[in-house]
């Protein structure tokens, strides 16, 4: 079922090198199975692709950001007891099996319906000889050709401290969609190509949520043996293994505290120690200590250790040590040693301890430093129209007056306001006044205005104190106070009888194109001065637009320029607005320009700009003024110009950054 490729010498390795990459020609798939509401079927003519593109990739994104684990597995039995891929990887002059462990969806993008397809960005967790591999996240998809050919694809890139530097083309055939458990059964083939070389191909079983995974195969209700036809043929050139001379492993394990007493109290050291033997003839590979059992036990103690390789009739011995904190619960404590072993020759069993636990007696030292301060704090709100209703369009003033009973200096004294979320947005949720010496009076002020519209609600307003030591004040105030629009007229009742996902770009209309428009659509989400904070989506906004001009606006693809991250620098701004779209545009042109990033303002001179990747607002030099842009695309011969900007030039966060210094 699972191939891997092992050489003889780098010699023979570059004579076999073009006939032993890995791939999915020889397989084909006669049915893809779907379960889903407890029902497992074979999908046939009747189903529509397009309902089965949306069903993989709401699957993909329940599971965005998660490890999901592999499973090497039998294509009829489907069962999770092999966990992680194996192949064979040749690094340098090192020969070594790598470990492909899990996979992470870290984005999952927006469907195609046009190209039947689903973008996503993906890395893998792997390992070579028991190191780990170090793997870029790269771009993928999933394409539905037909009922019975669903292909993941994608080309990724890793370096490991042998191996170098490395790429890898990875391809899936999938057969296996269950939407109960989040599982995918697929065909897979790995080639590695670079300092380091190899591949494999078998079958595989990917865990795309996390919880139990029950150690039994997955049955499926009249689903008939895997035909001939999905069998990988060998090619007749691989080379055959050389034959394994098995190690054999035992395991002495030694588990003391400090006191001696065989229980282990709260704040107690604890030691396992583990020796490894091997009583056999051959090389034990890359073997692992792998601790289970008692979470706050393996937390502290360390899940795994490695003792590397174990020559015959040798032993090598690991420490788990570990201070427990003084509260710990009470009661027998499992703890479960695994020796796993990489070429597949691990003990059988798995030694448990059990472990008698106790908390630490508590001693209790009063010493008294210093005087604790004392805060209170009496609250005043005020209205502009002193009707005491929250208008909406009108200013509010709350005042906090905060006072140190005590006979300690209150230090780091902050004024936090919670509850509701308009309130909060606009008067801010927190102010810091600093520190208070005993019989010492201090006043902050929260001012707004309000938005126009505002909900009619009665509104709960929290405001407690907060200071370094966390002890002067455990008061906190409520304030209930009404609201109410600037104006109400008649009630709007709205009933929502779809929903639209942006993400779902819609089909390319036919016979609709438009050859004398032009687009520039930019997108920054991540700046190269980490002091700029992240603008999440703004890249991917960029080139989901830039999808809906061409599928909805008829643009022609090559009348799309779009720009992202690093691709906006200044001097990529000035190009493009300045010459490129310059170029291009005629008397007949309808031009678009799209920009979703930071803006910062120029308090002094009453400027907007536009941050490109490498800018600051620090510096105006490494920005592009707003009003540069509007006069490039005024002096264009085209007969609109259209301009789209999500962003802020306030300041004062969101899309806008300001510089670091005073505003006056």
């Amino acid at each position: 079922m699972k191939k891997i490729f092992k050489f003889v010498s780098i010699f023979s390795l570059f004579i076999l090198l073009s006939g032993c990459a890995a791939s999915l020609e020889n397989v084909k798939v006669e049915k893809v199975t779907l379960c889903e509401n407890q029902r497992c079927r074979y999908l046939t003519d009747a189903d529509s692709k397009e309902d089965l593109l949306v069903k993989i990739f709401n699957l993909l994104k329940d599971a965005e950001g998660r490890d999901n684990e592999l499973f090497e597995s039998d294509p009829v039995e489907k069962s999770f007891e092999k966990q992680g891929i194996k192949f064979f990887v040749q690094g340098g002059p090192i020969p070594g099996i790598a470990r492909w462990n899990s996979v992470k969806f870290t984005d999952v993008l927006y469907i195609d319906r046009e190209n039947m397809e689903i973008k996503f960005k993906i890395k893998d967790s792997a390992t070579w000889i028991g190191i780990p591999v170090i793997t870029a996240n790269v771009e993928g998809n999933i394409t539905i050709k037909s009922l019975t050919e669903i292909r993941l694809k994608y080309s990724g890139l890793s370096s490991g401290i042998v191996v170098g530097v490395s790429g890898s083309k990875v391809e899936w055939l999938i057969d296996y969609i269950d939407l109960d458990n989040k599982v995918i059964g697929a065909h897979y083939a790995i080639s590695i190509a670079g300092l380091g070389f190899g591949g494999g191909s078998g079958y595989q079983l990917v865990k795309l949520k996390e919880g139990e995974i029950k150690q039994k195969p997955l049955v499926v209700a009249d689903i008939k043996s895997i035909s001939e036809s999905k069998k990988v043929e060998t090619p007749a050139t691989t080379i055959e293994p050389p034959r394994i001379i098995p190690p054999a492993l035992f395991t002495n394990v030694a588990f003391t505290e400090t006191s001696g007493n065989r229980i282990l109290e709260g704040g107690e050291e604890a030691v396992l120690r583990v020796e490894v033997e091997n009583k056999g003839e051959g090389i034990a590979k890359d073997v692992q200590i792998i601790l289970s059992g008692n979470q706050m036990l393996v937390g502290y103690l360390g899940q795994m250790k490695s003792v590397g390789d174990i020559g015959a009739k040798e032993k090598k011995i690991a420490e788990f040590k570990a201070v427990l904190p003084p509260q710990i619960p009470s009661g027998d404590l499992d703890l479960k040693i695994e020796i796993k072993e990489a070429q597949g020759f691990s003990p059988p069993e798995t030694k448990t301890l059990k472990i008698a636990a106790m908390q630490a007696e508590k001693k209790e030292i009063v010493e008294v430093i210093s005087e604790v301060p004392r805060l209170t704090f009496t609250t005043f709100l005020r209205d502009q129209n002193n009707n005491r209703v929250l208008d909406g369009g009108e200013e509010v003033l709350l005042k906090v007056t905060v006072e140190n009973k005590g006979e300690g200096i209150a230090k780091d004294v902050q004024v936090i306001l919670s509850g509701n979320k308009i309130l909060t947005d606009y008067l801010g949720e927190r102010k810091f006044i600093g520190d208070i010496n005993p019989a010492e009076k201090k006043v902050v002020e929260f001012k707004a205005v309000l938005p126009a519209q505002i909900p009619s609600e009665s509104a709960t307003l929290r405001i407690a104190l907060k200071d370094a030591m966390e002890l002067s004040s455990s008061e906190v105030k409520v304030l209930k106070i009404a609201m109410r629009p600037k104006e109400i007229k008649e009630k709007e009742v709205v009933e929502v009888i779809s929903v639209v996902n942006v993400d779902d770009i819609p089909l390319k209309t036919k016979n609709f194109e438009r050859k004398d428009a032009f687009a520039l659509v930019i997108g920054i989400s991540k700046y190269r001065e980490e002091t700029i904070p992240q603008v999440k989506y703004a890249s991917r906004d960029a080139e989901v637009f830039a999808k809906y001009l061409e599928n909805i606006g008829g643009i022609p693809r090559g009348n799309i320029k779009v720009l992202t991250d690093t691709s906006v620098t200044k001097s990529d701004l000035e190009a493009y607005i300045e010459d490129w779209l310059a170029r291009r545009a005629t008397k007949d042109s309808t031009v678009f320009v799209y920009y979703a990033g930071h803006g910062a303002p120029d308090m002094e001179n009453k400027e907007a700009y536009i941050v490109p990747y490498e800018g600051h607002p620090d510096f105006p030099s490494k920005l592009y003024p707003l009003k540069k842009m509007y006069e490039s695309l005024n002096k264009l011969p085209a007969k609109e110009v259209i301009v789209m900007i999500d962003s802020c030039f306030s300041g004062v966060g969101g899309r806008s950054v300001a510089k670091s210094g005073p505003v006056h």
